[in-house]
């Protein structure tokens, strides 16, 4: 009766991430999703037929992301409170692709994308799992399995959109199980993989063999469809069904909401309206969450900008660029070869200063570990966060004059 149980620990509490491991982790194939809720998708099966299986509890992130048993396969320790906030990793370098066209198209210079490209180049990489667009709803969020490194760049840039996402690999691990894969992915997306790459299951068997190369980008937290749909019908004033093309950080960094609609037209919405406007979609996972990134990446990609918010107001005053954090050998090893092969271009970086994104995730997580809620467990076993809580709204304030115009 383990969907039962799922629902149970997981759904009714309001901690699914809406990662779609269920649906890739399940032997019987019953498991799907009606909008961001999991289901079972089989009208004869119930709970009981379950029986003894628990591979969809135990792969999903919502309330136990795994992170230590993961770190302990991954670099033979755990964090240190030190660490709590980016995890353990070799290197940080500040990184930007060096190709044109994927610099242009990037939210932070591209150093994801050249990555995943560097996979399929120089890796024997033939699939990359990114976030793409649903084909019928073009404003929506959905999976997208690439397998051209050259439209990689379509689904460069951030995705400010909840969607179910690693069911997508389904497919590939029933019709094509010999294919090596690559994915990008936010944190509950990261610990999903590993716990299913731990597990004694055929779908856990594949996965290790199989998803060779996890780059993920930093997230302080993801939004429902919803908070996408308001800030087209609202602030660009353009009907969904007229949308053809949606991109969140278009144009000069740190970029904008940029809506195409049927008629040609191209419409914009400052990036820090639509960041205020998505703080009112959350789900309680995402501003629950712990992490900011997982850790367990091989590679994770902050914004070098600390203050993305800040600099969507006033003008950026750096060239964008990402902080890359390399973990493990695998991450070392893509890095490497996107360097000599002239797709990524990197340099040592201090990490010194506030972080936006991150200072928002801890101070969201602070406020939730103290208010007796059901949280997701965090990195650290028992850690909680000591300081004086600074609410959200302050971080993301409307300019001077501006309001909630």
């Amino acid at each position: 009766m383990t969907f039962q149980q799922l629902a149970q620990d997981v759904l009714e509490p309001g901690l699914c991430t809406v990662c779609g491991a269920c649906q890739l982790a399940c032997p019987a194939g019953v498991i799907g999703f009606d909008g961001l809720d999991p289901v079972l998708t089989a009208d004869s099966w119930t709970a009981t037929d379950c029986a003894d299986c628990s591979d969809c509890l135990d792969v999903c992130p919502g309330a136990d992301p795994g992170t230590p048993e993961s770190e302990e396969r991954l670099f033979g320790r755990t964090r240190t409170p030190g660490e709590r906030w980016v995890g353990v990793f070799s290197e940080v370098v500040a990184g930007h692709a060096v190709d044109a066209d994927v610099y242009e198209a990037s939210a932070s210079g591209g150093s994801l994308t050249a990555l995943l490209q560097t996979a399929m180049h120089r890796l024997d990489v033939s699939a990359v799992l990114s976030m793409g667009r649903d084909e019928k709803e073009p404003w929506r969020a959905a999976p997208a399995v690439v397998r051209d490194p050259a439209e990689l760049v379509e689904t460069a840039q951030s995705t400010y959109q909840l969607a179910p996402y690693l069911g997508a690999l389904r497919q590939l691990m029933l019709e094509e199980p010999e294919t090596r894969i690559a994915m990008s992915g936010v944190a509950c997306h990261i610990q999903a993989m590993r716990k299913l790459q731990a597990m004694d299951t055929e779908a856990g068997r594949w996965a290790r063999a199989r998803v060779v190369l996890l780059v993920e980008p930093a997230c302080s937290s993801s939004t429902r469809p919803e908070g996408t749909a308001d800030v087209i019908r609202e602030r660009a004033g353009v009907p969904l069904d007229s949308v053809v093309r949606l991109r969140y950080r278009e144009g000069a960094y740190p970029g904008d909401i940029a809506i195409r609609t049927d008629d040609g037209a191209d419409h914009r919405v400052e990036f820090w309206r639509a960041v205020r406007d998505f703080a009112g979609n959350k789900t309680h996972r995402c501003l629950s969450c712990g992490d900011w990134m997982s850790g367990l990446a091989d590679v994770s990609v902050s914004d070098g900008d600390p203050n993305i918010f800040a600099a969507s107001v006033t003008g950026a005053e750096q060239p964008k660029h990402g902080r890359v954090f390399i973990r493990t050998a695998a991450g070392a090893e893509a890095v490497a070869e996107a360097r000599e092969h002239g797709l990524l271009s990197h340099t040592p970086v201090d990490l010194a200063g506030l972080n936006l994104g991150l200072e928002r995730k801890r101070n969201r997580r602070a406020t939730y570990e103290r208010s007796g809620k059901p949280v997701p467990l965090g990195p650290i076993p028992g850690y909680q966060e000591e300081l004086e809580i600074v609410p959200d709204e302050k971080w993301i304030a409307a300019p001077e004059g501006e309001g909630d115009r």
